[in-house]
């Protein structure tokens, strides 16, 4: 790869984007500049996503922008968000007028031997692992092309991670899971169309072509939802609210991806949340997961993404049960 079309897809970003970034490559190469940085961990890929490469490779009736969005569709299809990362986010109040979240270095970032063992026993990832091993089953499916080339996009403060693919053709940004957003690990389980991949150059339409047709047969929001709406959206919150959850309930949706789609529905209407979070129980690490509570004609609601259920509480039970400001970092993880 022409260390001249990483630059310009630097270029690319800070005028796309707002914020400030920068690109995570494996070691060994010798782009020195301040926005890049070294990934400290080998990348690899689990085995799953290996056999589904090599595959792809042997299939010649699939251009290479179609095996890119296959191997999209395979780990959104396989894999889910491991919430729990963010129960660990750190509150960074070192400027009063700015606080932010920062993400701990050990979840998922900087692992070792342990943690990739413990991590082939469930399904659950961050997106900086999303992104590792999804920018090297690109670069493998290149099979020696050295005209495009993968790797990490990251923001400065270590928040998220995504995908970026560089190259004389095109440039763009593939991003699976964004937490602020219903994902696409939740969208392609429930067969909706694509939404994280945004497209910075295509001047041909070559990516577009390959995306729109991947789109061809799907929709952006499920029938049942629209149904939904359109019976009870303004007429009865609650029982609107409980029919998209029953909707939900008859996909493999995981808590994450339940608790962000539920947070769009609700937010929608105008009611203002509050995240809190669960304990899960029987597990030999310290597991968390995000859920939410609000405010409505003077009740008070708890979504609670472990068993996917919308119940009025009162608010001392809810601090008895659940944790709403969490010393974050305060437990020892075991590891993955």
């Amino acid at each position: 790869m022409h260390d001249k079309y990483i630059k310009q897809f630097y270029n690319e970003i800070k005028n796309s984007l707002e914020g400030e970034y920068k690109i995570i490559l494996e070691p060994n190469r010798e782009i020195n500049d301040e926005w890049v940085e070294y990934d400290q961990v080998k990348w690899e890929l689990e085995e799953p996503i290996q056999s589904l490469v090599k595959k792809l490779l042997k299939e010649n009736k699939l251009d290479f922008e179609e095996k890119i969005l296959e191997v999209y569709k395979f780990i959104c299809l396989n894999y889910i968000y491991d919430d729990n990362v963010l129960y660990f986010f750190k509150r960074d109040f070192s400027d009063i007028d700015n606080i932010k979240y920062i993400a701990v270095d050990w979840y998922g970032r900087i692992i070792d031997e342990k943690w990739k063992e413990n991590r082939k026993k469930h399904n659950r990832r961050v997106c900086y692992e999303f992104a590792r091993f999804y920018a090297k089953a690109i670069n493998e499916l290149l099979d020696g092309n050295n005209n495009f080339e993968a790797f990490m996009l990251g923001d400065r403060e270590n928040l998220h991670y995504v995908v970026g693919l560089t190259g004389n053709e095109y440039s763009i940004i593939l991003d699976l899971d964004d937490f602020n957003s219903i994902k696409d690990l939740t969208r392609l389980k429930m067969g909706l169309t694509i939404k994280g991949i945004k497209i910075l150059r295509d001047d041909l339409g070559k990516f577009q072509k390959a995306l729109d047709k991947f789109n061809r047969n799907r929709i952006n929001e499920l029938e049942e939802v629209e149904e939904a709406k359109q019976d009870l959206k303004d007429k009865n919150t609650i029982q609107y609210l409980n029919r998209i959850i029953e909707v939900l309930n008859s996909y493999n949706i995981d808590s994450q991806g339940f608790c962000e789609y539920m947070r769009a529905i609700i937010e929608n209407e105008g009611i203002k949340i509050e995240k809190i979070w669960r304990e899960i129980k029987g597990s030999i690490e310290k597991r968390y997961s995000r859920c939410l509570t609000f405010d409505f004609n003077s009740k008070t609601y708890l979504l609670d993404s472990v068993d996917k259920i919308l119940k009025e509480v009162n608010k001392e039970n809810i601090e008895k049960n659940y944790i709403l400001n969490p010393e974050e970092n305060e437990y020892p993880y075991f590891g993955g």
